[in-house]
């Protein structure tokens, strides 16, 4: 069963498919918010993982188990389809979120330390690994940056992915993490770029 959402954004009105207990098939957006984020997503302070020519910018939470299950199923992924993940770290879910995601953006070794917040993520409690710092400081204004570009997207959940699809579109999911086989059909879609 299928359910459609309507949204108006900037008097451009998008309908989403929003489908319980699934993973949305992607959809790509011509309208400012998605677009526009991608535009400057060089403004957020993303952690950079991989080197291939295949760019996926992943907003996700430090706390969030479905941010969480995405983070394990990308790992395997990362190297055999050519990505480059810049996973772009807010702090929304939980009162904790922003002293984690501060926590890690602050670290000498940010990807360290999101992956050590994500090898030790307690399902139990549903929180990543990592101790919560104040947001303050040069963190504290890449998290705002962060999470101002997500917003601007027009966000409403994590994780959220944002890619350039090979038809040139561009693609914003969010909600739950894909299942593997969906994954595989969100990064070869994923278009990569000449010179990176």
């Amino acid at each position: 069963m299928k359910a459609h959402l309507r949204r108006i954004v900037a008097g451009v009105v998008m309908t989403l498919a929003v489908m319980p207990l699934a993973f949305a098939t992607p959809l790509a957006f011509s309208h400012f918010g998605p677009v526009a984020a991608l535009a400057a997503i060089h403004q957020a302070d993303s952690i950079t993982e991989g080197h291939g020519r295949k760019p996926l910018y992943v907003f996700m939470d430090p706390n969030c188990p479905y941010c969480h299950k995405l983070f394990e199923r990308l790992q395997p992924q990362i190297g055999p389809n050519n990505l480059t993940v810049h996973w772009i770290v807010v702090g929304i879910l939980r009162r904790t979120s922003p002293g984690k995601a501060v926590a890690i953006l602050g670290a000498p070794d940010p990807l360290r330390a999101l992956k050590t917040n994500e090898y030790h993520f307690h399902l139990a409690t549903g929180g990543g690994a990592i101790r919560p710092v104040p947001v303050a400081g040069r963190a504290g204004q890449e998290l705002r940056m962060n999470e101002h570009l997500f917003n601007e997207a027009g966000a409403d959940g994590v994780p959220v992915l944002l890619y350039r699809n090979v038809q040139g579109k561009v693609v914003m999911l969010q909600g739950l993490s894909p299942s593997a086989a969906a994954l595989q059909h969100v990064l070869a879609a994923v278009r990569p770029v000449a010179h990176f």
